[in-house]
């Protein structure tokens, strides 16, 4: 089998593991080592950027951090798990760049939210769960006009959606003609409020508004904020959700657990923290007497990972996120729409560097990056970036 045939089929099993991505990533991951196995075989001539070393620097803090770590075993293997974000964010950069694949990829994940967002939507006017062998499929909503459809908690789904509908959204301007992408689209957006998330509702405000003000429809990115402002009000849930954020005492455990985050950092190892995933084994030791049972994590992806991977972690983490926002808006400022090549890779990082915004906006108030599936998902966006960047430089 020659290198493209190898490459090809390791694509497809990329694209695979990307569609499990937030459905299981007991199915994900193997997916994803199948398409390193074969892109491995077709012997690619790998050239490390400088955001591919910044990953390989992120994945050290994080051994560095099991290393130092209160609870190392627990860090390890949790550090593991996160191992596959740098796999898939690798596979991503050297498979996901020409105009075929990006074509291929975007249809992939207009099926993946068409998808959820029908089981969710009909979750909602049915009620209903689902459980296979014990296997939970379609949990029950958490929570009253919540959905989750097949991704376990709505928040879950609300991070799925906010991430993928920038993407979709940047070549259905391009594109209008594309059914598929009209009928993903309406169907996601529908889904996404009926989680009635707050902090990805938030983030979407922003990405949307950011993508079509660099896609130069100025009136709509002033239109975004507004509309999507009517639909909280009008749509009781969410609206409810929103206002109970402001009620006193409402977010307690949320500034009980950042504070704890911030002590852990300040009593234990600054440069390393105290391990990957080990804040709540050690929550109950850094918090009041009364807030024993508090979240499994801060609500804040900054703090949560200072306090387990510590300054070095932390300083990583801002690295990657801020190079890969910046060569998106690099790639496409660069590319010229002169050829579909072109203009695929274009229209790509402009919906990906709206959606690592949001993507960061929303973890101000959240911690998402931790559930595993989405972690990856995030992680092949940043891949691709560097792909196309390494292409165009």
């Amino acid at each position: 089998m020659d290198k493209n045939k190898y490459q090809g089929k390791a694509f497809y099993f990329l694209l695979a593991s990307l569609f499990f991505t937030p459905i299981s990533a007991y199915a994900a991951i193997p997916l994803a080592l199948t398409s390193l196995v074969l892109l491995i075989l077709s012997k690619p001539n790998i050239k490390l950027n400088l955001l591919d070393k910044l990953q390989i620097i992120l994945l050290g803090t994080m051994l560095l951090s099991s290393i130092f770590g209160v609870y190392k075993k627990h860090s390890f293997y949790a550090t593991c798990a996160l191992l596959s974000y740098v796999l898939v964010y690798f596979l991503a950069k050297e498979l996901v760049i020409e105009k075929t694949r990006i074509e291929k990829l975007i249809k992939t994940i207009a099926i993946l939210i068409l998808l959820v967002s029908a089981i969710g939507i009909l979750q909602y006017i049915a009620s209903f769960s689902l459980i296979y062998k014990n296997i939970p499929i379609v949990v029950s909503s958490m929570g009253k006009n919540r959905i989750t459809s097949i991704c376990y908690n709505p928040l879950i789904l609300a991070s799925l959606i906010g991430f993928s509908l920038p993407l979709l959204i940047s070549f259905l301007i391009e594109e209008k003609t594309k059914k598929l992408l009209w009928i993903s689209i309406i169907l996601g957006i529908i889904a996404f409020f009926l989680t009635s998330s707050r902090a990805p509702t938030v983030a979407l405000i922003i990405s949307l508004s950011v993508l079509f003000f660099i896609k130069k429809k100025k009136l709509i990115a002033f239109l975004i904020p507004i509309v999507i402002i009517l639909i909280a009000i009008l749509y009781m849930p969410l609206r409810a959700r929103l206002l109970i954020a402001f009620k006193e005492g409402i977010n307690t455990n949320r500034i009980v657990s950042a504070k704890a985050g911030i002590k852990m950092w300040k009593e234990n190892s600054v440069f390393t923290g105290v391990g990957i995933h080990n804040f709540y084994l050690l929550f109950e030791k850094y918090s009041p007497p009364e807030y024993k049972k508090g979240a499994p994590y801060v609500h804040n992806m900054y703090i949560n990972f200072l306090a387990e991977a510590g300054i070095l972690g932390l300083l990583a983490l801002i690295a990657v996120f801020g190079f890969a926002i910046k060569w998106s808006r690099d790639n496409f400022t660069r590319l010229k729409e002169n050829t579909n090549n072109n203009a695929y890779q274009k229209w790509l990082s402009q919906g990906l560097f709206v959606a690592l915004i949001g993507v960061n906006i929303h973890n101000l108030l959240d911690n998402n990056i931790y559930v595993v599936g989405l972690g990856m998902l995030f992680w092949i966006g940043m891949g691709i970036i560097s792909g196309i960047y390494s292409k165009i430089k």
